[in-house]
């Protein structure tokens, strides 16, 4: 599986009220930190980590939300949380900050919002220094749906990409193989290790899996 970065962690924040009516949102103050101090390496690396900071703020939030219940939350439901959540992002957060759309897709499927991660990371990799993790990211997400031939997909797509690394297309084939594996392809599992076998005959336990394979055709 292709490594995927973790946003630094910065200062906790309380999560706003997105449809906060005071007329200046909590997104609008965000947008103008980005503004007011880009140059500031410190200021930068913070606002890097917002979103995903809040993200942690809405899991605690749907976490307080469960155990409580409607009635003790205003009968505001779990989804109504992450959907005003996810309106007030997609209000203020450009589609092409694709850092950030990376980790949100981090922090949503620690969340368990495999829907909402998958989104994120369609997004993440349209970026060229983001298209093995999101491939592989994706991947992950589609597997964990019960959807293996959307995995195969995504895990197709970044070995098909121009911007992938030898270390990055090892990953990405290792795991493509498992998902042969997982829904008994076994000709195109032996195939699949097989070509990483040709790169990196160490890498992993590719030579167990081979051997493996090879005893159940012969």
């Amino acid at each position: 599986m292709a490594p995927a970065p973790r946003p630094a962690p910065i200062e906790a924040v309380e999560l706003p009220d997105p449809h906060d009516e005071t007329g200046t949102s909590w997104l609008d103050e965000v947008e103008a930190s980005r503004r007011a101090d880009s140059d500031s390496s410190e200021v930068f690396e913070e606002e890097e980590g917002f979103f995903v900071d809040l993200a942690a703020e809405l899991e605690e939030e749907l976490t307080v939300s469960d155990a409580l219940g409607p009635q003790q939350t205003g009968e505001q439901s779990l989804e109504e949380i992450v959907q005003g959540f996810k309106r007030g992002v997609e209000e203020q957060l450009s589609e092409e900050d694709y850092d950030t759309h990376f980790d949100l897709g981090i922090a949503y499927r620690e969340m368990g919002l495999l829907d909402e991660a998958i989104g994120e990371f369609q997004i993440s990799s349209k970026a060229p220094e983001h298209v093995a993790a999101s491939c592989s990211m994706l991947g992950i997400c589609f597997l964990e749906k019960g959807l293996p031939e959307l995995a195969i997909k995504w895990y197709t797509r970044g070995l098909s990409s121009p911007q992938v690394s030898e270390d990055d297309s090892l990953a990405l084939l290792y795991d493509l193989g498992n998902v042969y594996l997982t829904i008994g392809d076994t000709d195109n599992a032996r195939k699949t290790f097989v070509e990483v076998y040709g790169i990196n005959s160490h890498y992993r336990d590719v030579p167990a899996k081979l051997d493996e394979l090879n005893d159940v055709s012969s």
